[in-house]
């Protein structure tokens, strides 16, 4: 069994209609301020890229949950993919070795879950 030490949790639910206005292209004003280069590059990658939009946009919320009254900026918060998909946050640059994430969507939402352990 493996134990952890939990810090904080932070949970979201996005609503993926959000995302497919036609207000969320690529270089709109919101995705510019939200996402980083490298989140809208796997992003916009899908055909359908509105369920991988609000999914890092829940992973974002989720962390920024935890962090709770101290303030981090979106573009802070990054969501990238291991080469086995698997998703992991990075905080200004640097990835995160305390943060577990985890990201689902259905057809109409997108679901995270952020968990900050002791190293």
């Amino acid at each position: 069994m493996v134990s952890m030490n939990v810090l904080g949790i932070g949970v979201d639910v996005t609503d993926i209609k959000r995302f497919r206005d036609q207000k969320m292209r690529r270089n709109a004003r919101f995705i510019v301020n939200t996402f980083t280069e490298i989140e809208r590059e796997y992003c916009y990658a899908y055909k359908d890229y509105a369920p991988h939009l609000a999914g890092a946009y829940a992973a974002k919320e989720a962390v920024r949950k935890v962090y709770g009254d101290t303030p981090i900026l979106f573009l802070e918060i990054e969501v990238r993919h291991h080469a086995s998909g698997k998703p992991e946050i990075w905080i200004k640059g640097k990835r995160s070795r305390t943060f577990l994430i985890s990201i689902s969507h259905s057809a109409t939402v997108a679901i995270a879950v952020a968990f900050n352990q002791l190293s």
